[in-house]
């Protein structure tokens, strides 16, 4: 509630639990930026490098813990100082029971900034919080968050950049048919719809037509495009198309989910639970994709979910497996996590899949493990 009003998705915000830090406080809270390379295979429109902002926060028992962002264009110093100068003097002293509360008034206090950098600070101060709060149970986060271990299908996404040449492109698809994953998704929308669409055809074929495909434009197209492209996806048996328009177009989406046979997938760039809640109002769209780094942390993916469950669609969270797989453990209405490996060059572990699922950690918190060489590698001044 805002200003005396419900904005859409407060009548089913559901309560989000806190777990019980004990007498321990917050003693300091500090944010990094890294400038992490992509690969070729990842690269899309053009982005070379990956901004992550890491935030370190910790806790009078001598707990430290981690949360992150990130941007693929500029911005990032900008929400690191966001972190530092507005978020973190607002957490010195707290327990991690405090910061529900805490994390509510902060977004109220800084409504007229504008969402598109706070929030990304409040998402990886988010996700440190809920580290700290496994680090000082001495629980994974799936636990703390009432799920149990289990296995979730996963989907190779992150070696089908535009950037490849088609024999490219269709080998690095079977590569991931190869190292034990189910479904493939690639990329479209960099080219004309008519070369996307031979490309697209070019992996069914190699592929054949019992293995799931997805593909997804990063917003690239316009609803005339969209439309053409679907009613051919769908000849071609893919599983989804994924953001095919800009987010915002509640209109276009709908026409889309309306008229294609195609499913329709959106959401990493919906930004917290009341934008999700106008896209299911305003459209009959069947798959969401939140990401925690980007939305609100694990607080607001939690509460994404649970209108997602209430209106009867699936998620499938986007990129990060190591931290979604605890959010997707606890989710009935989950698909798929992504293997978009856009941290793999910081990650000392990923998730390995087996028989096309991963499971979460065994380890206190997100179980996320840092290289710290490469960090300092990467480390760029603020």
């Amino acid at each position: 509630m805002a200003n005396g009003k419900h904005l859409p998705g407060d009548e089913l915000r559901p309560e989000v639990a806190v777990a019980d830090g004990g007498t321990a406080r917050i003693t300091a809270v500090s944010a990094e930026l890294l400038a992490v390379p992509l690969d070729r295979q990842l690269r899309a429109y053009g982005s070379g490098v990956v901004n992550v902002v890491r935030v370190i926060i910790a806790d009078s028992d001598g707990a430290r813990a981690t949360g992150f962002t990130y941007t693929l264009g500029l911005g990032a110093v900008v929400v690191c100082r966001m972190v530092e100068e507005v978020i973190a003097p607002a957490l010195i002293g707290l327990r991690t029971s405090d910061w529900n509360r805490q994390r509510d008034q902060l977004s109220n206090g800084t409504r007229r900034l504008g969402r598109s950098v706070f929030v990304p600070a409040l998402s990886a101060v988010d996700i440190a919080i809920w580290d700290l709060r496994g680090l000082q149970a001495d629980q994974p986060l799936y636990a703390l968050l009432g799920g149990s271990s289990g296995a979730v299908p996963i989907y190779g996404s992150g070696r089908g950049s535009n950037s490849l040449e088609l024999d490219e492109l269709v080998q690095h698809t079977l590569d991931y048919l190869r190292d034990g994953y189910p479904a493939v998704k690639v990329r479209a929308g960099a080219r004309s719809v008519e070369d996307d669409l031979h490309r697209l055809r070019s992996v069914r074929e190699a592929v054949g037509d019992q293995v799931r495909l997805m593909v997804d434009c990063n917003e690239q197209l316009d609803l005339t495009g969209a439309l053409w492209l679907g009613r051919r996806l769908a000849e071609l048996g893919y599983y989804w198309l994924e953001e095919p328009l800009i987010a915002e177009d509640l209109d276009g989406h709908a026409v889309l989910a309306a008229q294609l046979e195609v499913p329709i997938a959106v959401g990493e760039h919906l930004v917290g639970r009341h934008e999700f809640a106008q896209h299911l109002r305003a459209t009959s769209i069947g798959l969401y994709q939140p990401d925690a780094a980007l939305t609100g942390g694990v607080t607001e993916a939690q509460r994404i979910a649970q209108l997602a469950v209430a209106h009867n669609r699936s998620i499938s969270y986007h990129s990060l497996p190591e931290l979604h797989i605890h959010l997707a453990v606890q989710t009935p209405n989950v698909s798929y996590v992504e293997d978009f490996g856009i941290l793999d060059a910081v990650l000392a572990d990923s998730l390995t899949p087996h028989n096309g699922t991963v499971v979460p950690p065994e380890r206190s918190g997100h179980g996320m493990a840092w290289d710290e060489d490469a960090i300092r590698r990467f480390s760029r001044p603020i």
